[in-house]
């Protein structure tokens, strides 16, 4: 079961023959049941019930029961936070208080409490107590905190290099270094993710072939080869779920 938002992407399941992968996105997951067992590529296993994982680092996750995993922007205001919070080790057990609340959120889902929607906006709630406090914390330069704002209130556009920078009074090479150095992302890799995430829906009634041409990439392979980069799946993996 999937839900994708502009900033983070819900998938509850189980993780049974999960493979070595890394993505761009931030990982947060969390089981019920039983110990998920989380390895890191040539690390031993770690076994717990709420884990975060960081950005491209390579792994498996394995959980025999249902667990609910959250996938989230690293460049959003929320996944900065995230990152500020957790994003110093490759992993970590989340702090009880986030643990507890979205532990009792997905057992409100599996004893039939709620429905999945409801699952969806209770989340969204959960993960807005993280926004992002860059402003008054003063962690980035004030440019990277207008871009990132800018980007955010404006997702549903096409948005050019020259268009965000000039909006935090920056030339466009001075903006791609200022960004990759203050986020170690690039404004590349944020443009890849709104391409997908607003290419969903039409995947979802549509052939990868005919998404990956409708959403400007160069063919199938190239949209699927950036689907699992960004979400640690394939496009095929997702409709297979929906």
């Amino acid at each position: 079961m999937f839900h994708f938002d502009k900033n983070f992407g819900i998938f509850i399941g189980k993780l049974k023959d999960n493979i070595y992968h890394k993505h761009y996105a931030l990982q947060i997951s969390v089981s019920i049941e039983s110990n998920m067992g989380l390895t890191l590529k040539g690390k031993n296993e770690k076994l717990g019930k709420s884990f975060f994982i960081n950005s491209k680092i390579e792994h498996k996750l394995i959980c025999e029961s249902n667990q609910l995993t959250i996938l989230i922007n690293p460049l959003s205001s929320i996944g900065h936070q995230f990152h500020l919070q957790f994003g110093k080790s490759n992993f970590t057990l989340l702090n009880e208080n986030l643990s507890d609340k979205l532990i009792e959120t997905l057992n409100k889902f599996e004893t039939s409490e709620i429905d999945f929607k409801t699952l969806c906006e209770l989340i969204s709630q959960v993960l807005s107590e993280y926004q992002c406090t860059c402003e008054s914390e003063n962690h980035l330069d004030e440019q990277i905190i207008n871009a990132i704002k800018y980007m955010d209130a404006n997702f549903e556009k096409v948005l050019s290099l020259e268009e965000v920078a000039e909006k935090c009074f920056l030339s466009p090479t001075r903006f791609l270094h200022l960004f990759k150095e203050k986020t170690n992302l690039t404004f590349r890799r944020y443009q890849l993710w709104n391409k997908l995430i607003k290419s969903l829906p039409f995947l979802v009634k549509n052939s990868i072939t005919e998404t990956a041409y409708t959403f400007g990439f160069s063919d199938n392979s190239h949209y699927t080869r950036t689907f699992k980069e960004t979400f640690g799946v394939t496009p095929k993996f997702l409709m297979t779920k929906t």
